[in-house]
């Protein structure tokens, strides 16, 4: 169901989104709402017609993220649901020139029990000059899973422009079903006045990444020996840590690469890992 927004309309989220099981077991849309910029495309099943997995793109129809741009999403997974999410560009955070300006971004996940997200975005590209702040908050509940990635630019690399953005702030809050914290995570990442840009480790791996996984009741030290035997085939392009989360569920990954593309097959291969260690099909192709 696809609601356009009118003057009365009571919705306020530039996008929204809530999923079921339906009589055959597979994940579909119970409602949709999206407004400009953000459109969504049809659920795709790309492990096969009669799986339960949803693919779904998240399409910004916008040339990119300006100044006092918001965009507010809400997600909501209920129970046996899976879904993978992406989308279909990069996020580009054009220059804002006013000082107390900036863009941001809120998302509002809810993953009720027995459901999976894995949600893979494209990466965030800091123009010279931006400001992005983006806040997610995720109600997650214990039998549920979640593999959550993000991949940062500090500028177009490709004209020279490197970390001459103003400031990027990311805050990740992830809650139980009754609203306890049990997990965030903040950064801050100075761009301009960045004292350790010109650091080696920086200047030739510019590109940063995150990511975390949540899985419920699963060996984590075979966890991230399996990621061991996934390591990047070039070590020298690209360094990462693996960390227990303190609620004994899950890992948090920290990454610098000096390509996207290695980013990008390092989480593949993370995501491969949990499937396998869960009995999943392994990740198919996803066409961009």
């Amino acid at each position: 169901m696809i609601v356009e927004k009118t003057a009365s309309n009571k919705y306020k989220n530039n996008l929204e989104l809530k999923l079921k099981t339906d009589a055959n077991n597979q994940t579909v849309c119970q409602h949709q709402y999206t407004t400009y910029p953000l459109r969504l495309s049809p659920v795709f099943r790309l492990e096969g017609a009669n799986t339960n997995r949803a693919y779904l793109y998240l399409i910004n129809t916008s040339p990119g993220l300006l100044a006092n741009d918001t965009l507010d999403l809400s997600l909501h997974l209920r129970e046996n649901t899976n879904l993978y999410l992406t989308d279909q560009a990069a996020t580009k955070v054009h220059p804002i020139s006013e000082e107390v300006s900036k863009a941001t971004i809120n998302q509002q996940i809810t993953i009720e029990n027995n459901s999976s997200l894995e949600f893979i975005p494209e990466p965030i590209i800091l123009y010279q000059d931006s400001v992005l702040e983006q806040n997610t908050k995720i109600k997650l509940d214990p039998t549920a899973k979640l593999f959550l990635t993000e991949i940062i630019l500090p500028g177009r690399l490709a004209k020279n422009e490197y970390y001459d953005f103003n400031y990027y702030f990311n805050r990740l809050q992830i809650v139980d079903s009754q609203d306890k914290l049990s997990y965030i995570d903040a950064m801050r990442l100075f761009g301009k006045n960045n004292p350790f840009k010109d650091n080696k480790l920086f200047t030739s791996l510019p590109i940063m990444g995150n990511a975390i996984a949540i899985l419920p009741d699963l060996d984590l030290n075979l966890l991230v020996a399996e990621i061991g035997k996934q390591s990047p085939a070039d070590i020298h392009n690209i360094e990462t840590a693996i960390t227990l989360l303190p609620t004994e569920n899950g890992i948090a990954i920290r990454a610098l690469a000096n390509k996207t593309r290695e980013l990008k097959n390092y989480f593949n291969s993370i995501l491969n890992c949990l499937r396998y260690l869960t009995n999943q099909a392994s990740l198919p192709y996803i066409p961009k």
